[in-house]
Protein backbone atom coordinates (compact mmCIF):
# COMPACT_ATOMS: atom_id res chain seq x y z
CA UNK A 1 0.00 0.00 0.00
CA UNK A 2 1.18 3.08 -1.16
CA UNK A 3 1.67 6.30 1.86
CA UNK A 4 3.02 9.50 1.40
CA UNK A 5 3.52 12.10 4.52
CA UNK A 6 2.18 15.48 5.67
CA UNK A 7 4.75 17.77 7.53
CA UNK A 8 3.58 20.39 9.87
CA UNK A 9 5.00 23.59 10.97
CA UNK A 10 3.08 26.25 12.43
CA UNK A 11 4.53 29.24 13.09
CA UNK A 12 3.49 33.09 13.63
CA UNK A 13 3.23 35.15 11.36
CA UNK A 14 5.56 35.33 8.12
CA UNK A 15 7.47 32.45 9.63
CA UNK A 16 8.79 34.64 12.08
CA UNK A 17 8.71 32.74 14.96
CA UNK A 18 7.41 29.26 15.38
CA UNK A 19 4.56 28.47 17.96
CA UNK A 20 4.37 25.80 20.71
CA UNK A 21 1.57 23.83 22.15
CA UNK A 22 -0.85 24.03 18.73
CA UNK A 23 -3.27 21.22 18.50
CA UNK A 24 -3.61 20.04 14.63
CA UNK A 25 -6.72 17.76 13.95
CA UNK A 26 -6.24 16.00 10.94
CA UNK A 27 -9.01 14.86 8.79
CA UNK A 28 -8.83 12.51 5.48
CA UNK A 29 -10.55 10.03 4.17
CA UNK A 30 -11.83 6.99 6.41
CA UNK A 31 -9.34 8.62 9.08
CA UNK A 32 -8.27 10.93 11.57
CA UNK A 33 -5.31 12.05 13.38
CA UNK A 34 -3.70 14.39 16.10
CA UNK A 35 -1.08 16.17 16.55
CA UNK A 36 0.50 18.79 19.08
CA UNK A 37 3.63 21.23 17.92
CA UNK A 38 6.75 21.79 20.09
CA UNK A 39 8.83 24.14 20.95
CA UNK A 40 10.28 24.67 17.56
CA UNK A 41 7.02 24.60 15.94
CA UNK A 42 7.03 20.89 14.41
CA UNK A 43 4.52 18.27 15.40
CA UNK A 44 4.98 14.60 14.77
CA UNK A 45 5.05 13.44 10.71
CA UNK A 46 1.22 12.01 9.46
CA UNK A 47 1.65 8.93 7.56
CA UNK A 48 -1.33 8.96 5.00
CA UNK A 49 -2.36 6.06 2.50
CA UNK A 50 -2.24 7.65 -0.68
CA UNK A 51 -2.77 6.79 -4.81
CA UNK A 52 -0.22 4.86 -6.08
CA UNK A 53 1.90 7.17 -8.28
CA UNK A 54 1.44 5.43 -11.22
CA UNK A 55 -1.59 7.65 -11.51
CA UNK A 56 0.04 10.99 -11.25
CA UNK A 57 2.09 9.48 -13.90
CA UNK A 58 -0.59 9.29 -16.74
CA UNK A 59 -0.24 12.97 -17.95
CA UNK A 60 -3.52 12.38 -19.59
CA UNK A 61 -5.08 10.95 -16.29
CA UNK A 62 -8.41 13.32 -15.16
CA UNK A 63 -10.56 10.58 -13.68
CA UNK A 64 -9.10 8.98 -10.89
CA UNK A 65 -7.47 11.32 -8.00
CA UNK A 66 -3.55 10.68 -8.06
CA UNK A 67 -2.95 11.82 -4.19
CA UNK A 68 -4.48 11.69 -1.20
CA UNK A 69 -6.75 14.71 0.25
CA UNK A 70 -6.90 16.00 3.97
CA UNK A 71 -8.04 18.92 5.74
CA UNK A 72 -6.41 20.50 8.94
CA UNK A 73 -7.44 22.24 11.60
CA UNK A 74 -4.76 24.26 14.06
CA UNK A 75 -5.93 26.04 17.11
CA UNK A 76 -4.43 27.63 19.86
CA UNK A 77 -6.00 29.61 22.55
CA UNK A 78 -5.05 33.48 21.98
CA UNK A 79 -4.55 32.77 18.51
CA UNK A 80 -6.92 32.59 15.34
CA UNK A 81 -7.77 28.89 14.10
CA UNK A 82 -6.45 28.62 10.96
CA UNK A 83 -8.06 25.25 8.49
CA UNK A 84 -6.47 24.19 5.69
CA UNK A 85 -8.64 22.13 3.50
CA UNK A 86 -7.81 20.21 0.48
CA UNK A 87 -4.39 19.20 1.11
CA UNK A 88 -2.85 17.11 -1.55
CA UNK A 89 -0.11 13.85 -0.21
CA UNK A 90 0.90 11.84 -3.02
CA UNK A 91 2.51 8.24 -2.83
CA UNK A 92 6.29 8.68 -1.68
CA UNK A 93 6.20 12.32 -1.35
CA UNK A 94 6.21 14.78 1.46
CA UNK A 95 3.96 17.32 1.53
CA UNK A 96 4.57 20.38 4.11
CA UNK A 97 1.68 22.46 5.58
CA UNK A 98 2.64 25.54 7.56
CA UNK A 99 -0.63 27.34 9.32
CA UNK A 100 0.43 30.71 10.21
CA UNK A 101 -0.78 31.61 13.57
CA UNK A 102 -2.30 35.07 14.36
CA UNK A 103 -2.72 36.11 17.60
CA UNK A 104 -6.67 36.77 18.40
CA UNK A 105 -7.44 40.09 19.12
CA UNK A 106 -11.06 41.51 20.38
CA UNK A 107 -11.62 43.23 17.35
CA UNK A 108 -10.79 39.68 15.13
CA UNK A 109 -13.43 38.21 16.87
CA UNK A 110 -16.37 39.47 15.03
CA UNK A 111 -14.17 38.91 11.93
CA UNK A 112 -15.21 36.22 9.32
CA UNK A 113 -12.35 33.32 9.46
CA UNK A 114 -12.79 31.77 6.27
CA UNK A 115 -10.76 28.12 5.51
CA UNK A 116 -8.07 28.06 3.10
CA UNK A 117 -9.20 26.23 0.30
CA UNK A 118 -6.45 24.19 -1.75
CA UNK A 119 -8.05 23.58 -5.15
CA UNK A 120 -7.43 20.46 -6.85
CA UNK A 121 -4.18 20.18 -9.28
CA UNK A 122 -4.38 21.91 -12.37
CA UNK A 123 -3.28 19.00 -14.10
CA UNK A 124 -6.00 16.56 -12.93
CA UNK A 125 -8.73 19.38 -12.86
CA UNK A 126 -7.86 19.93 -17.00
CA UNK A 127 -6.19 23.13 -18.19
CA UNK A 128 -3.14 22.92 -16.18
CA UNK A 129 0.25 22.47 -17.28
CA UNK A 130 2.87 24.04 -19.43
CA UNK A 131 1.80 26.17 -22.37
CA UNK A 132 3.73 25.57 -25.98
CA UNK A 133 7.10 27.64 -26.57
CA UNK A 134 7.12 30.63 -28.68
CA UNK A 135 6.24 29.91 -32.49
CA UNK A 136 8.11 33.30 -33.34
CA UNK A 137 12.20 33.69 -34.15
CA UNK A 138 13.78 33.72 -30.36
CA UNK A 139 17.66 34.30 -30.68
CA UNK A 140 19.12 31.93 -28.31
CA UNK A 141 21.57 33.44 -25.74
CA UNK A 142 23.71 31.97 -23.14
CA UNK A 143 24.82 34.23 -20.23
CA UNK A 144 27.93 33.89 -18.22
CA UNK A 145 26.53 33.86 -15.03
CA UNK A 146 23.76 33.00 -13.45
CA UNK A 147 20.84 35.48 -12.98
CA UNK A 148 17.97 34.55 -10.46
CA UNK A 149 14.73 37.62 -11.17
CA UNK A 150 13.75 39.17 -8.12
CA UNK A 151 9.78 39.15 -9.79
CA UNK A 152 8.56 37.51 -12.58
CA UNK A 153 4.96 38.16 -14.58
CA UNK A 154 2.71 35.03 -14.88
CA UNK A 155 0.05 35.11 -17.73
CA UNK A 156 -3.11 33.30 -15.42
CA UNK A 157 -4.16 31.62 -18.81
CA UNK A 158 -2.55 29.70 -21.74
CA UNK A 159 -0.66 31.64 -23.65
CA UNK A 160 -3.25 32.97 -26.11
CA UNK A 161 -6.17 33.45 -23.84
CA UNK A 162 -7.46 36.85 -22.75
CA UNK A 163 -6.31 36.60 -18.81
CA UNK A 164 -4.98 39.18 -16.47
CA UNK A 165 -0.93 39.13 -16.09
CA UNK A 166 0.22 38.88 -12.45
CA UNK A 167 3.65 40.04 -10.80
CA UNK A 168 5.04 37.39 -7.98
CA UNK A 169 8.45 37.01 -6.30
CA UNK A 170 10.33 34.29 -8.18
CA UNK A 171 10.35 32.95 -4.72
CA UNK A 172 6.76 32.97 -4.75
CA UNK A 173 6.64 31.68 -8.22
CA UNK A 174 8.45 28.57 -7.46
CA UNK A 175 6.47 27.94 -4.29
CA UNK A 176 3.22 28.62 -5.30
CA UNK A 177 2.84 28.47 -9.31
CA UNK A 178 5.71 26.35 -11.02
CA UNK A 179 4.06 23.28 -8.35
CA UNK A 180 0.82 23.67 -10.24
CA UNK A 181 2.91 22.56 -13.55
CA UNK A 182 4.34 18.95 -12.32
CA UNK A 183 3.69 16.32 -10.19
CA UNK A 184 5.89 16.13 -7.55
CA UNK A 185 6.23 12.30 -8.30
CA UNK A 186 7.41 13.35 -12.13
CA UNK A 187 11.11 11.98 -13.05
CA UNK A 188 13.84 14.20 -13.64
CA UNK A 189 17.72 13.73 -15.31
CA UNK A 190 19.07 12.78 -11.81
CA UNK A 191 17.20 9.76 -11.77
CA UNK A 192 17.55 5.97 -13.39
CA UNK A 193 16.35 5.68 -16.83
CA UNK A 194 12.40 4.85 -16.74
CA UNK A 195 12.50 5.49 -12.81
CA UNK A 196 9.55 7.73 -11.40
CA UNK A 197 10.30 9.87 -8.24
CA UNK A 198 8.33 7.75 -5.42
CA UNK A 199 10.48 7.78 -2.88
CA UNK A 200 10.82 11.01 -0.44
CA UNK A 201 12.72 13.68 -2.43
CA UNK A 202 13.11 17.32 -3.13
CA UNK A 203 14.54 18.86 -6.21
CA UNK A 204 13.65 21.28 -8.59
CA UNK A 205 12.36 21.13 -12.35
CA UNK A 206 14.01 23.28 -14.31
CA UNK A 207 12.48 25.81 -16.24
CA UNK A 208 12.44 27.22 -19.59
CA UNK A 209 11.74 31.41 -20.13
CA UNK A 210 11.15 32.86 -23.11
CA UNK A 211 11.39 36.72 -23.90
CA UNK A 212 9.40 37.92 -26.61
CA UNK A 213 11.31 40.90 -28.47
CA UNK A 214 7.92 42.71 -29.25
CA UNK A 215 5.66 42.68 -26.17
CA UNK A 216 8.19 42.64 -23.95
CA UNK A 217 5.96 39.63 -22.24
CA UNK A 218 7.52 36.24 -20.63
CA UNK A 219 6.11 33.15 -21.27
CA UNK A 220 6.74 30.19 -19.22
CA UNK A 221 7.29 26.56 -20.43
CA UNK A 222 8.55 23.53 -17.71
CA UNK A 223 10.77 20.89 -18.63
CA UNK A 224 10.19 17.30 -17.18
Amino acid sequence: MATGILRIQAFAARQSAPVEGVTVNIVGDGFTAARMTDAEGNAADVTLTAPDCALSLEEDNTTRLPYAVCSLTASKAGYRTVRIQGIQVFAGQVTLAQPEMIPETEEDRDVENPPIVIPPHPLFAGGGGSGRAPTDPCAPRVLDRVIIPKNITVHLGKPAASARNVTVSFRRYIANVASSEVYPTWADENSPAGQSNCLPTQKFHSIVIFCSPVSGSFGLTMTR
